[in-house]
């Protein structure tokens, strides 16, 4: 008999169960990599301009883009 002829027909849960609903969007941790990107961001900006550069940053729904025009 193979594995498909044993299985029962109909939906199981896994095995493995984690307290509480495991795709829950936490706030916080959305802001504090916004955050986290931000700084990273103005820290490159910080370094283009130190460097002799213009910085251009292009913040999207997204991304944030840092370039340095020379």
């Amino acid at each position: 008999m193979s594995a498909l002829a044993l299985s029962r027909p109909g939906y199981e849960p896994p095995a493995v169960v984690w307290p509480g609903e495991t795709a829950i969007e936490q706030p916080w941790v959305v802001w504090a990599v916004w955050v986290f990107t931000l700084s990273a961001a103005l820290a490159w900006s910080a370094y283009c301009i130190h460097q002799g550069g213009d910085p251009d940053i292009d913040i999207g729904w997204f991304r944030i883009k840092v370039s340095c025009n020379r």
